[in-house]
């Protein structure tokens, strides 16, 4: 069994430390407390600030790695997102926990982060050729908080047991969905209405149908694997996080988002389903097309008949040809971090809608060079956690939610904006970086004598290759 982290061990004990100096500071602090008692209750009101505050601390990593998921429904306040804020926090809680064991995981980047780290300076370094300065830096922005979010999501697993890593994406799957779901209810309109209001029906203040529905696919094949493979309890809040987000697949009704929501589900099903495979596949295709023939499906099946909904295929193959264009004519180098906005080409202002041809265009052959290592490194890392069953299960998963995503990206700008970045960080890495930690730890399991003495979430080559 794999060791609880030190921080969860002891914020259990410091907890019920707190709470009962805290009963006993209300007992000696009354009002009608005489002389010496009430002196006795200031100095154990002090003891409880410390031992709740000892608490909280110990306890930190676990509730700001649940929040930053479960905030990302919530708008800008004033330039920033909260979740942004609670990412920077449980960074600087994860770098001052290692600092504090002078553990080596905190220096020692895998592969996937030398890559991105690669990707991200030479991005950066293209602002000496850029002309627009608003959309460079919205650019850096959105870079290191995708380094940021990678950084953390590879280190969790020395902070937090991986319920709480599940717990989190299960949480944020859950709020994105009902606040779609809450802000679709909202505006009043019929089904007809909605599909021709698709935006302004699920605008949440920084996404709208598309971008909503992508972030879900990413969630998906993540929350099934918690239905067919978690603890009872795990099971029914993954099972209905699951439930809420088909809902919104299919009423947002973004056609390749909930086509591969869909498909992934199928796969997944038939995968686990081990000498059912063929009944289970015929089963889960039946269910897929009655909900997609169903009222609730309407929406989405008049997205491949309508003629109005037929044109915005039409416009992508535009996208496509100017976004190529554009990407021949700034070869070698491209034309700088977010230049490709500010354009006055034929695009001008209007996103490819292809994550290679705005990377092309942008950061040019060392841009495209550098980006396609990084999703090689992610390969390497779910290569490297097939090595037995509870990791081959854990990695088809992830497999799932990282060629689901990246296929995604070829239609859609997801990449482009900074939920993606982190929840594609989030789900892809930080699954991978608790499948290493386990996967090492039952190497040492095995081996007592190699087996190191210190905690569990101190030992540094748990991410390696995450």
């Amino acid at each position: 069994m794999t060791a609880r982290p030190l921080t969860e061990r002891l914020a259990r004990g410091a907890a019920p430390g707190a709470a009962i100096a805290a009963a006993s500071t209300l007992l000696v602090s009354l009002p009608s407390a005489p002389g010496i008692a009430g002196v006795a209750g200031l100095l154990l009101a002090a003891g409880t600030a410390f031992a709740a505050a000892l608490a909280s601390w110990l306890a930190l990593p676990q509730l700001m790695l649940m929040l930053v998921p479960a905030l990302l429904p919530i708008p800008l306040v004033g330039l920033i997102f909260p979740w942004e804020v609670t990412l920077a926090g449980l960074a600087v809680a994860i770098a001052l926990h290692g600092w504090r064991r002078r553990a080596a995981w905190l220096w020692q980047p895998s592969d996937i982060e030398r890559w991105l780290l690669m990707f991200t300076a030479w991005a950066l370094f293209t602002g000496f050729w850029s002309h627009t300065s608003l959309y460079y830096l919205l650019g850096m922005r959105r870079l290191l908080t995708g380094v940021c979010a990678l950084w953390v999501a590879t280190r969790l697993p020395h902070v937090a047991s991986r319920r709480w890593f599940e717990a989190s994406i299960v949480l944020g799957a859950t709020g994105v969905a009902l606040a779609a779901v809450g802000k679709s209810l909202s505006t009043g309109f019929t089904a007809e209405q909605a599909m021709l209001h698709r935006t302004q029906v699920t605008d949440l203040g920084w996404g709208t149908a598309n971008y909503v529905a992508t972030l879900l696919l990413l969630c998906g094949p993540f929350l099934l694997r918690i239905v067919l493979r978690g603890t009872p309890l795990a099971r029914v809040f993954a099972g209905i996080a699951f439930a809420v987000a088909t809902v919104v697949q299919l009423v947002v009704a973004s056609r390749a988002a909930t086509v591969l929501f869909l498909l992934a589900a199928i796969v997944q099903l038939v995968h686990a389903g081990r000498r059912f495979r063929v009944l289970i596949g015929v089963v889960s295709a039946g269910v897929v097309a009655a909900l997609v023939t169903s009222p609730l499906g309407e929406g989405f099946l008049m997205r491949f008949v309508s003629l109005r909904e037929l044109g915005s295929m039409t416009i992508r193959i535009w996208y496509f040809r100017e976004g190529w264009t554009r990407l021949l004519a700034h070869l070698p180098w491209g034309m700088g971090l977010g230049q490709g906005y500010a354009n006055p080409d034929h695009l001008h202002g209007i996103d490819p809608h292809d994550i290679w041809l705005l990377v092309g265009g942008d950061l040019g052959i060392p841009g495209l060079v550098l980006w396609a290592g990084v999703l090689v490194s992610m390969v390497r890392g779910w290569l490297a956690v097939r090595t037995d069953e509870a990791g081959r299960e854990l990695a088809f998963a992830t497999l799932l939610s990282f060629a689901a995503g990246n296929l995604h990206a070829l239609v859609e700008p997801t990449f482009q904006g900074v939920h993606y970045q982190l929840m594609f960080m989030w789900i892809v890495c930080g699954t991978l970086a608790y499948a290493q930690a386990e996967r090492a730890s039952r190497a040492a399991e095995s081996r007592p004598e190699a087996a190191s003495p210190e905690p569990a979430w101190d030992a540094g080559p748990a991410t390696s290759g995450a």
